[in-house]
């Protein structure tokens, strides 16, 4: 038999791997002069870093991104009741080196704080130090083949059916939506803006030839000031939700793909018109990262004989991603903030943020565990009618629905979807927070492929001329494929020989083999 005679199908699937994976810190160094329209300051109430990834990229080897630092410190000034808000924005630029081949990469960056130290130098001067950290991972596709079948030169073909992800496009675009915000009518008028804040959730996706259509929603909160009149000490706050729609093109995206879309808030800003104002203007930035993937399922080659010829097998040990799927559940965190100072008189606002989010997996239960922090903050009054700050950070666990192998993966999630308060007593405030946790998972699939396979035709086995048949002793949960392989013969002949209906009946005691080379 020549080697003409022999043909192996091929496909290519692509696989994710991570070619980056590490952290890049940067110093946060401000002295505050307080302008010539701000109190002095007496006593600071919180100073706070809020990190933002504003743009990022990657051009060759090389990738980048800015991170927005907002810098925040809320203080009473002596005898005052009021609450004054300084803020300070800096951005900073950075990079990181990529080694190796990047084909389509895909960047994730996390932001978050590792330490703030502030000090009041004087009434006038304020002194901030900290620094944030951005956790950097960077995937990339690479296309490998593998060998789905293969005829002639009596090969044997062990087979296992495999949903793979054929082709992965991925896209980023930096959204501005700049819109007017009117303050309800039993509102006082904005002062100043001493907080706010953006929770952004996509609600709704669509392919068509080329594009991606996202939409959601953004919720914006707000706590100010009020401007003059009796209401001058006193703090409201507002809740906005501002409506988007995006067309992001995705060159070969079509509606065979699964796509996936991640929306974070790059950085929102309230402005007040005018005096006294009850209309605002929100300039809100947000980050759109999209993923779409076309996922196949067919059969590919595990291992690979001849019954006649010696042959060469070259394999390679690759994690597959499956088809991940969203998994979106809801979880409680409660915690009680103490103030002993004084009798707490009212709380004008509750807000938490999650840090630190994470997964585990229990291999014996198969079950994954959501975990992180959730850091609860309180601003209010006291009974001397005095502002109170009260901040509390908290751990939480959620255990995810549903068993899962070891060879799954999870993106981890946990977001803020509400939060509430009542004065639980004299001297504490409950706060509530509700937290969608979950994410996207996937089961890989694991092991080794035949990407090369070669019948050597000028090494024929050597054929057995005394006899036909072998008398085999099979163990429990013997392989029958690995005693076919052993003997150069096939499964089938096997089966057929000892009446079997499965090939997977293991239990089988005394197997006559049938030498078909």
């Amino acid at each position: 038999m020549g080697t003409m005679d022999f043909k192996v199908n091929r496909e290519t699937f692509t696989a994710s791997r991570t070619v980056l994976d590490t952290s890049v810190e940067q110093s946060v160094e401000r002295d505050f002069v307080l302008p010539d329209y701000c109190p002095d300051i007496f006593r600071i109430l919180n100073c706070r870093i809020i990190p933002r990834i504003t743009s990022q990229s990657i051009n060759g080897g090389k990738a980048s991104f800015e991170i927005s630092v907002l810098i925040r410190a809320l203080y009473q000034s002596e005898g005052s009741g009021k609450v004054n808000s300084l803020e300070q924005k800096l951005s900073y630029t950075k990079s990181v080196d990529i080694s190796g081949e990047c084909q389509n990469p895909m960047m994730s960056i996390i932001p978050h704080v590792d330490y703030i130290n502030c000090r009041v130098v004087n009434q006038r001067r304020l002194d901030v130090r900290g620094a944030v950290s951005a956790r950097i991972k960077i995937t990339a596709d690479k296309n490998q083949q593998i060998i789905t079948d293969a005829f002639g030169a009596n090969i044997q073909l062990k087979k296992s059916l495999m949903t793979y992800p054929a082709k992965r496009l991925t896209s980023s675009k930096r959204i501005t939506v700049i819109e007017e915000l009117e303050l309800g009518g039993s509102k006082p008028p904005v002062g100043a803006v001493i907080r706010s804040d953006c929770a952004v959730f996509a609600q709704d996706k669509k392919i068509i030839a080329g594009k991606l259509i996202t939409k959601g929603e953004a919720e914006i909160s707000m706590l100010y000031s009020c401007a003059g009149g009796e209401n001058g000490d006193a703090l409201e706050t507002m809740k906005f939700s501002i409506p988007f729609s995006q067309i992001i093109d995705i060159d070969g995206i079509d509606e065979s793909f699964d796509a996936y879309v991640d929306i974070s808030a790059a950085g929102c800003e309230i402005i007040p018109k005018g005096e006294n104002p009850v209309s605002l203007e929100c300039e809100l930035v947000m980050l759109v990262n999209c993923t779409a993937i076309k996922f196949q399922t067919c059969e590919v080659v595990t291992d690979a004989y001849s019954t006649c010829y010696e042959c060469e097998s070259e394999k390679t040990d690759c994690r597959i991603d499956g088809v991940p799927h969203r998994i979106s559940e809801d979880h409680s965190v409660r915690a009680e903030l103490r103030y002993d100072e004084e009798e707490i008189s009212c709380v004008y606002d509750a807000w938490c943020e999650t840090a630190g989010v994470s997964a585990r997996f229990d291999p014996d239960s198969g079950k994954y565990t959501v975990c992180g922090n959730v850091n609860f903050c309180v601003i209010g009054r006291n009974a001397a009618g005095y502002p109170i700050y009260l901040e509390k950070e908290c751990p939480f666990e959620h255990e995810v629905s549903g068993v899962f192998s070891s060879d799954s993966a999870i993106d981890a999630k946990a977001t803020v979807q509400s939060c509430s308060y009542r004065i639980s007593g004299a001297n504490a405030v409950e706060v509530s927070a509700e937290l969608e946790t979950g994410g996207c998972i996937s089961e890989q699939s694991s092991g080794d492929l035949l990407c090369g396979l070669k019948v050597l035709t000028d090494k024929p086995k050597e054929k057995e001329k005394t006899f036909a048949l072998k008398l085999c002793y099979c163990a429990d949960n013997e392989d029958i494929w690995e005693i076919a392989k052993k003997y150069s013969t096939s499964i089938k002949a096997i089966m057929e020989e000892n009446d079997l209906s499965d090939d997977n009946d293991q239990n089988c005691g005394m197997l006559l083999i049938p030498l078909t080379n």
